[in-house]
């Protein structure tokens, strides 16, 4: 009688376990897995090396203050480790001389033949691009839902504070302590590029009739709007304003970049001026302002965050006309502190007023207003984290015992709609505080110091790529100073500096605690209107931000910029 023909199964279980490997054959493949596992690393050293890089961390949090509680002191420990791992990841991370090598082909090839971005950029139809938190807030979960506030309340790292992810709360917070002051405040949500065109993202959204139908939003859009109602917040809703933009002119966002057109965004600044004389006429004023014409080429920050190879981008540059505003005297517009308006603003109002971003200068939201308006205006703005940060600047102020609201009737407080979803929306305190003594070192007006100190605490630095900044300035907490000299003012020092320009990563941001760094120091109020709107990282002690800070530039040679 025949054997029992095996299945197929059966016939595969026993093949597998009688696999066999010449001696030969386990060498050659031995020694091509131990050249994989140790060539890499040394290939890596070496590459550091040659570019003088150096990854130094500080372990346990050594410069850190002691806690009285064992179980806290286990618990700090526990947490300033994981943070220099997690450091020390986005390091290596960001110095891999194979990811240099192969991310950026590999990435031209994906998009020129799949279509595919990667977790920052995603490709649209027409050559336009989108960026990716931005079509997550739309497509994602209601950002007020109990259980989603209560989800992302808890989506930080161990060694960060908690995270108030309320945007109601901070925003009726705000409106009251400015009311108690006498101050309006009118809230300004810029909506994303996909909310105003959709066409862009999928052909099936495609009408044919740009922008007649209604805007995209989240699904907690409506009750956030009936939330600010409720509580008496004046709430700019400037999806209509952009969509009839839009469809009368083809457009009302950049192409490759997050944001609006020159041309969209002076018309939300016109029908809010139109707003805030109907409802404070006094503030119309005869400042003199007008309108300078200027074109201006560039390319979108999606873009740039591709990664693609050098001189191979397969999006052209964009060119746009806008106009700068100018006084009487043909000077540019600029900031008052004693205007009875103050704008505070994220990247949307910086977007044609800061050259680091690469749309030009001299004619961002602020100046629309200005001229709009005929009336100075005050302006916070930072190019990130508009959920708080500016709020945060404004605080600082006070806090110092600069009355930065006094004869302020209005503020305007705008900031990108996705921070609704992904921001942290923490109460903060605008208590006027007392002048206070302080031994931090702050330079002289008009005067370069050089300095030596010890790095006690800096910030962290962006990957370059991983926002859509091309610049960013870091805090440093400078200890032990000495002067040329040999004596200064005092022994600590706040410091801000470049941590990247361009999208690379400068010396200071290889500064570590513990570092010594030698820096020629300028008092930041000679520099805030060049510096104070970009992007900045802040220490994590919230109180050392209370003290005046420094501009500090790196002229030794191992963090020359």
């Amino acid at each position: 009688m025949a054997g029992k023909i095996p299945n197929r199964e059966a016939v595969a279980k026993r093949e597998i376990g009688r696999t066999a490997v010449s001696r030969q054959l386990a060498v050659v493949l031995s020694v091509f897995f131990l050249a994989a596992v140790f060539l890499v690393p040394v290939g890596q050293y070496v590459y550091d090396r040659k570019h003088g890089n150096t990854v130094s961390l500080n372990p346990a949090g050594e410069n850190r203050v002691q806690s009285a509680s064992l179980v806290a002191e286990v618990e700090r420990r526990n947490s300033a480790i994981l943070e220099d791992i997690d450091i020390l990841e986005d390091t290596l991370e960001e110095r891999s001389f194979l990811r240099k090598i192969f991310l950026p082909p590999l990435q031209y090839v994906l998009l020129r033949l799949l279509e595919q971005g990667n977790e920052k950029a995603i490709p649209g139809r027409d050559g336009w691009l989108h960026f990716a938190p931005a079509l997550e807030y739309l497509t994602g979960p209601p950002f007020l839902d109990p259980d989603q506030l209560k989800k992302r309340s808890k989506a930080h790292e161990l060694w960060q504070p908690p995270l108030q992810a309320d945007p109601v709360k901070a925003i009726v917070d705000f409106n009251d302590q400015l009311a108690q002051r006498g101050i309006m405040l009118i809230v300004l949500p810029v909506p994303v590029k996909a909310a105003i065109h959709p066409e862009k993202i999928s052909a099936r959204l495609a009408n044919g009739k740009q922008g007649t139908d209604q805007p995209l939003a989240n699904r907690s859009w409506q009750p956030f709007a009936a939330a600010l109602e409720e509580n008496r917040v004046r709430l700019f809703d400037a999806r209509p304003v952009l969509t009839q933009y839009a469809a009368e002119n083809g457009g009302a966002y950049l192409a490759t970049d997050t944001h609006w057109l020159p041309g969209a965004m002076a018309e939300v600044a016109g029908e809010l001026a139109r707003v805030i004389r109907t409802e404070m006429p006094e503030l119309q004023g005869s400042g003199g302002f007008r309108l300078e014409p200027q074109t201006v080429v560039g390319q979108g920050d999606i873009a740039r965050m591709l990664t693609l190879p050098d001189k191979m981008s397969l999006f052209a540059e964009q060119q746009v006309s806008l106009n700068q505003v100018t006084n009487g005297q043909q000077e540019f517009w600029q900031p008052d502190r004693n205007s009875p308006v103050l704008l505070l603003g994220d990247s949307f109002a910086n977007i044609y007023s800061s050259e680091g971003l690469g749309w030009g200068k001299g004619a961002g939201l602020a100046e629309q207003l200005s001229h709009l308006l005929q009336q100075p205006v005050d302006l916070l703005a930072r190019n990130d984290s508009g959920a708080y940060v500016t709020r945060e600047m404004l605080a600082g102020e006070l806090a110092r015992g600069r009355d930065r609201l006094a004869g302020k009737r209005l503020v305007i407080w705008q900031f990108a709609e996705r921070e609704l979803a992904f921001g942290n929306w923490k109460t903060i305190d605008l208590r006027l505080g007392a002048n206070k003594k302080t031994d931090f070192y702050v330079a002289p007006a008009g005067e370069e110091v050089k300095v030596t100190g010890v790095v006690a605490e800096v910030s962290r630095s962006p990957r370059p790529g991983a926002v859509p900044y091309r610049d960013n300035i870091l805090t440093m907490h400078l200890v032990d100073l000495q002067g040329e000299n040999g004596k200064l003012a005092g022994e600590e020092a706040l410091v801000y500096g470049w941590g990247m320009r361009d999208n690379r990563l400068t010396g200071l941001a290889n500064l570590r605690p513990g570092d010594t760094v030698t820096l020629a120091l300028t008092g930041w109020d000679a520099v805030e209107g060049e510096y104070g709107s970009y992007r900045r990282t802040a220490l994590d002690d919230e109180m050392m931000e209370l003290e005046i800070p420094n501009w500090g530039r790196a002229i030794d040679e191992k963090n020359k910029l």
